[in-house]
C-alpha cells in the first residue's frame, strides 16, 4: 500500500495559494521527452546568491531576459514554464505541440519552445525547453502576476540551496563540504520532467516516491487510497471534511470537490521529525513549501541526494476561516468551498453564494478577486452575501481551531 506510486501522472504546474493548481501531460512524445534534456548553462565554474521574495507561502525570484527583469515562481513539481505574454514579445521558437489534462480532468492543447538563454543572478541557462502557460485561466494564478516558472528541468543544470529563513537562493555547480557535514541527507529519484521523489515517514509508515513540490504551499497531499490506510492504522484520527467545488487545474474550469483534511502527529525525512503537519486528500501525493519552509533544503542533482536542516521551530496554525471564495465571470465572487465542521458552516455559509463584501472589502465597489486572494481574515469574520432565493444577507463568524 506504501510502496512506489507506480500511475502518478507527470505534473506540469502545482500551486497552492488558496487552492491546488496543477496540470498533467498526456500523451508525451519521446522528442518532449529529449527536448527537456537539453541545455546548459555557463560558465562551467560558479556560486551565485539570489535574493527571493515569499508571499502566501511560494517562492519567487528574479531572472533576466535579454537584460529585460521577469518575476519567475521557483516550482520544483513543474517543468520550466513561459507565458504567453513572454512567448509573444520575444517569439521563441516552438519545438513540439501536446496536450494537458489538467487536475480538474480539462483537457487543452499547449506549445513548448525552447528559450535561447535566460539568467538568473550571473548564471545563464541556455537552450532550455518551456511550456508556454496562459496563467490568466484560472484567477488566482492571474493573481500571481507571474512571468514564468523556475521547473525542475531547468533546476538539474546546477546545485540550488533554499534559504528561506535568510530568503535567499544560492545556485551553484559543486555542493559546500560543510552543508554535506551539517544537514541530513536522503536520496531521490526523478522522471523524464526531472520531477524529484522521496520517502517519507507519517507516524510508523513509510509513503514512498512522494513529489516534493516547491510550487504548493500546502504541507501534504495524499491520494485518497493512502489516507484511507492511515486511518485504519490509526495514524490519522480526527479529520475534517471540505465540500463545494474547486477551480483548481490551470484551465480554470470549476469541479466538485469533496476531501479530507487532519494534521499529523509526526512526520519523518530521515532522521529529521517534524511535528503537527496538515495533511489533506488530493489528487498528487505531494510535500509542499509550507513544510519545506520549515528546512534550509540543497538539491544536489549530481549525487541525486538532498540535505536537510531544520530551521528553529515555528508555532503552527491549526486555524481555519471555514471558507474559500472563487471568481467566475457571470457570477462574479462567490463562496466556493465551506469545511462543514467550521464556524462559517454553522451560521449558515453554503457554497455558491455570492459574496458582497469580506471584512472590508467591497466586492461591488473598490475591490476584486486579487484583493481577496492577498487578504488575512481576523478571528472574526464578516461577509455579505447573496443567497439562493436572491435575498441579501449579512454573518458574523469566527475562525475554526481544529
Amino acid at each position: 500500500m506504501f510502496g512506489e506510486i507506480k500511475r502518478m501522472k507527470n505534473k506540469l504546474l502545482t500551486l497552492f495559494i488558496l487552492v491546488a493548481i496543477f496540470a498533467l501531460t498526456t500523451g508525451c512524445s519521446i522528442d518532449l521527452a529529449k527536448s527537456l534534456s537539453l541545455g546548459e548553462v555557463q560558465p562551467k565554474q560558479f556560486k551565485e546568491t539570489v535574493r527571493i521574495e515569499v508571499h502566501n507561502g511560494l517562492i519567487f525570484l528574479p531572472v533576466t531576459i535579454q537584460g529585460e527583469a521577469f518575476n519567475f515562481l521557483f516550482d520544483s513539481g513543474a517543468p520550466f514554464s513561459i507565458s504567453k505574454k513572454l512567448q509573444n514579445e520575444f517569439g521563441f521558437k516552438i519545438i513540439t505541440k501536446g496536450n494537458i489534462v489538467d487536475s480538474d480532468h480539462n483537457r487543452k492543447s499547449v506549445s513548448w519552445a525552447q528559450v535561447d538563454a535566460i539568467r538568473v543572478g550571473e548564471v545563464d541557462f541556455l537552450e532550455q525547453t518551456a511550456f508556454i502557460g496562459d496563467f490568466d485561466q484560472n484567477p488566482l494564478l492571474k493573481c500571481l502576476n507571474i512571468d514564468g516558472i523556475v521547473g525542475s528541468n531547468f533546476m538539474r543544470h546546477c546545485i540550488w540551496t533554499i534559504d528561506q529563513k535568510e530568503m535567499k537562493l544560492v545556485l551553484s555547480n559543486a555542493i559546500d563540504q560543510q552543508i554535506i557535514e551539517e544537514s541530513t541527507q536522503i536520496p531521490f529519484t526523478t522522471d523524464f520532467q526531472y520531477n524529484i521523489f522521496l520517502d517519507i515517514n507519517i507516524g510508523e509508515a513509510t509513503v514512498r516516491h512522494i513529489l516534493m513540490d516547491y510550487g504548493s504551499n500546502g504541507s501534504i497531499a495524499l491520494s485518497e487510497e493512502i489516507f484511507s490506510v492511515l486511518k485504519d492504522r490509526k495514524i490519522v484520527n480526527k479529520t475534517i471534511l471540505e465540500k463545494g467545488n474547486k477551480q483548481s487545474g490551470i484551465i480554470g474550469k470549476p469541479v466538485e470537490l469533496n476531501r479530507e483534511i487532519t494534521f499529523v502527529d509526526s512526520v519523518g525525512l530521515g532522521e529529521l521529525t517534524i511535528d503537527d503537519v496538515m495533511s489533506r486528500t488530493g489528487e498528487t501525493v505531494s510535500i509542499g513549501n509550507k513544510l519545506m519552509s520549515r528546512f534550509k533544503v540543497t538539491i544536489d542533482w549530481k549525487s541525486k541526494n538532498l540535505y536537510f536542516k531544520k530551521n528553529e521551530t515555528t508555532s503552527v496554525s491549526k486555524e481555519f476561516a471555514g471558507f474559500n471564495l472563487g471568481y467566475d465571470i457571470d457570477r462574479g465572487i462567490y463562496v466556493q468551498r465551506v469545511i462543514e465542521s467550521s464556524d462559517a458552516y454553522k451560521k449558515g455559509i453554503r457554497s455558491n453564494m455570492k459574496v458582497l463584501k469580506l471584512d472590508d472589502l467591497d466586492f461591488e465597489n473598490d475591490h476584486d478577486f486579487c484583493d481577496y486572494a492577498k487578504h488575512k481574515a481576523n478571528d472574526q469574520i464578516y461577509l455579505q452575501v447573496v443567497d439562493a432565493t436572491g435575498q441579501k444577507k449579512e454573518f458574523n463568524f469566527k475562525k475554526t481551531k481544529f
